[in-house]
């Protein structure tokens, strides 16, 4: 078994298992290690091993997604920012910390950052915006709201 726990943290490389199981958590991450052992057919021990190798080897985080709608915040906009080199990190890390903004990422292309910030009314637009504008280091920016979100799910596999 050591040798399988440093194969998983050194490569993060999953036998068909541990692929089982995250698929299964993927769909229900509060799934009881009894249901996993039920139904990959496996003892509970398994499961339940493999489930706590996978968390503390970091290969897999077991979050809960909340709803924007739910909580007030059910309006996005996205941001594409071009910024100063020397400035990406920084504004980059200053747009992370921001309540609002859930999505931050350094992009290659005609824009340095791409964003998504989410509000519950057009007042809270206008004061990102404000914000933003006291970023140093922005050249431009464009922004879009998203008037209908069909899809909002990172899934990615593991093949």
């Amino acid at each position: 078994m050591t040798e399988l726990v440093t194969k998983v943290s050194s490569q993060s490389t999953l036998d068909q298992i541990d692929q089982d199981i995250v698929s299964l958590l993927r769909d229900d991450g509060r799934m009881a290690f009894t249901e996993i052992a039920k139904r990959l057919s496996i003892p509970e021990a398994t499961a339940r091993y493999r489930v706590q190798r996978l968390l503390q080897s970091g290969v897999i985080r077991i979050q809960a997604w909340p709803n924007p709608e739910k909580l007030g915040t059910p309006h996005i906009f996205a941001v594409w920012l071009i910024v100063e080199s020397s400035y990406i990190d920084t504004v980059a890390e200053t747009l992370s910390a921001m309540q609002e903004v859930r999505f931050v990422a350094v992009v290659a292309g005609r824009y340095n950052i791409f964003a998504d910030v989410y509000y519950g009314v057009h007042d809270e637009m206008l004061t990102f915006f404000s914000k933003l504008h006291q970023i140093p280091g922005i050249i431009s920016y464009e922004s879009q709201v998203i008037l209908k979100l069909l899809k909002a799910e990172y899934k990615y596999t593991l093949n």
